[in-house]
């Protein structure tokens, strides 16, 4: 597992060493920040039998487009499903939220509902950036993949 600052008031994963002076997604100010050993989820932290892991982890796919109107025209588009297998997606256990960074500075997020598909998008300029995507599901906490 890997440590890093969660907001205490929406559970939004920073992934800088320092808090933001406001949360990106509900607005929190960094005191409401907190260092937590245990905030993110790997491939690499499977260490029980069965296929949680693949119900969770977020799988990435970026595209090369044009589709902006500086840098050539270039930019990414972003798509990330949450797990191999899919996620179940009731009241009682489903993915919140899919909140995507780029070299580890916030992009944007996708909220969702029970009612929802666990997937987002979003296109951007981020050429030769490391991509990051978190999915956060409301029992078994945040799970990351980075590409």
């Amino acid at each position: 597992m890997q440590k890093a600052l969660v907001c205490s008031v929406c559970g939004y994963v920073h992934l800088k060493e320092t808090a933001p002076d406001k949360c990106p997604v509900c607005g929190a100010t960094s005191k409401a920040f907190n260092l937590k050993d245990d905030a993110l989820k790997t491939k690499d932290d499977i260490v029980t039998v069965g296929e949680s892991h693949k119900k969770h982890l977020p799988v990435i796919f970026t595209k090369d487009m044009q589709c902006c109107s500086d840098s050539n025209g270039q930019c990414t588009e972003i798509k990330a499903k949450v797990g191999e297998l899919v996620h179940p997606m009731i009241p009682e256990h489903y993915i919140t939220r899919i909140v995507f960074y780029a070299d580890n500075e916030y992009i944007a997020h996708v909220s969702l509902t029970p009612q929802l598909k666990p997937l987002g998008s979003v296109s951007l300029n981020i050429a030769d950036k490391k991509i990051s995507v978190i999915a956060q599901c409301n029992i078994h906490g945040n799970w990351i993949t980075e590409k």
